[in-house]
């Protein structure tokens, strides 16, 4: 269940300007849940940034990272700014910032502060938006792991599939339908790279759909931080989708076996908006994509099948060993085996079979819940010492 709780990251900030270079050599990153690539700014301070079609125009940095002093700002005010947990108001950095990001370069008027770790990780040290995507195609490749940028026309397509989208204001639309409890939802869809879930949909779907009555099994999760801003506990109900179809008549490429959530009480990106919900990483990650957004449309190229759900485990966690001494507790299903075993909202992990967490590499993070077993050792937000095992199950 980790890897489908890596929640949106999209925000809404207006203004900042993206001067990308002429070169067009390949960006490449590492695929946890969200795209990490490095960085650096002002050509002295190198930072791990995750790659977000959601997030607009900006370039924005973690608080914690910022605060361990490797870039001191001149110049501080603030901004307020929405993401998937509502707005709040946020530290601008206004010193002029030049971000180096493979062979693309970019000048930033202001850098907003983000808690980026409250919602992801402590991997996360900043996120990068798009802008002015539509001057040349954008390739992100998930089968070999890299962003490339073609400044001199559209790659070689031969045996991709070829699908509308709508680029306006710095967001990508994509059409798409999905089938849940027998009701299709069809319509437009945000493309979010900052998301690592299948499908999201909004409060106002959910209500126009009426989601909460259609039939199918369905599970609850209370979930700490879903997203940037000031809403810090969501209910997300989890169903299995009968299919989901990217695209439209014979050019669409359908997905069989992934689960889709909705938001009954959605604010900020899952409130009423222009799109009846968030695109994530689960769906993205089995294809290699162009973005041609000039002439509005998306190819893509599927390399990894369908697969039946696996065995996993009904909670999630964060890694925060960068503030405390383990992964916190971040996602529980409601009357799951981890709850129904003491598991809480906020419990810090110290260790697992036997093994403490900082002694795991990011892979082995990463991988964990595909283990069928787990035995934690937690530390409760009361003080109180646990013990609790745990086996995977087929939650559909």
């Amino acid at each position: 269940m980790k890897r489908s709780l890596h929640w949106i990251l999209a925000v809404v900030f207006a203004g900042c300007q993206l001067l990308a270079d002429a070169q067009n050599d390949s960006i490449p990153f590492l695929y946890r849940g969200h795209l990490y690539v490095q960085a650096t700014i002002n050509d002295t301070v190198d930072l791990d940034i995750v790659f977000d079609t959601g997030a607009a125009d900006i370039f924005g940095v973690d608080s914690v990272w910022l605060n361990n002093g490797q870039w001191i700002p001149q110049h501080v005010g603030n901004a307020q700014v929405g993401g998937g947990a509502g707005a709040t108001i946020v530290p601008l950095i206004l010193d002029r910032t030049k971000v180096k990001i493979g062979s693309v370069e970019e000048q930033y008027p202001y850098v907003p502060v983000f808690k980026l770790r409250d919602v992801v990780d402590c991997h996360i040290d900043g996120i990068w938006g798009i802008k002015n995507i539509a001057e040349c195609p954008l390739e992100i490749n998930f089968e070999n792991g890299y962003l490339k940028w073609h400044r001199s026309g559209l790659p070689n397509t031969d045996g991709y599939k070829r699908l509308p989208i709508q680029y306006e204001d710095d967001r990508i639309k994509i059409w798409v339908g999905t089938l849940v409890g027998g009701t299709e939802i069809k319509g437009w869809y945000l493309m979010d790279t900052g998301s690592g879930t299948s499908v999201d949909f909004t409060a106002q779907t959910t209500q126009d759909f009426r989601l909460d009555t259609v039939s199918g099994k369905r599970h609850l999760l209370d979930v700490n931080q879903l997203g940037l801003g000031d809403r810090k506990q969501e209910v997300v109900v989890n169903m299995m989708s009968e299919w989901i179809g990217l695209g439209t008549g014979f050019e669409n490429d359908t997905i069989f076996g992934e689960s889709i959530s909705y938001i009954p009480e959605g604010t900020g990106a899952f409130s009423d908006r222009s799109y009846l919900g968030v695109i994530g990483n689960a769906i993205w990650s089995k294809y290699n994509l162009i973005i041609d957004a000039k002439r509005n449309v998306l190819y893509l190229r599927r390399f990894e099948p369908d697969s039946a759900p696996q065995p996993t485990f009904d909670y999630s966690f964060r890694n925060r060993t960068d503030i405390g001494a383990g992964w916190l507790v971040s996602a529980l299903y409601r009357d799951g085996d981890a709850a129904n075993a003491g598991m809480a909202l906020g419990d810090t992990i110290k260790a697992v079979n036997g093994r403490p967490v900082a002694d795991y590499s990011w892979e082995e993070e990463y991988n964990l819940f595909d283990a069928p077993r787990m035995v934690l050792d937690i530390l409760g937000a009361n003080g109180e010492e646990k013990r609790i095992e745990l086996e995977a199950k087929k939650m559909w």
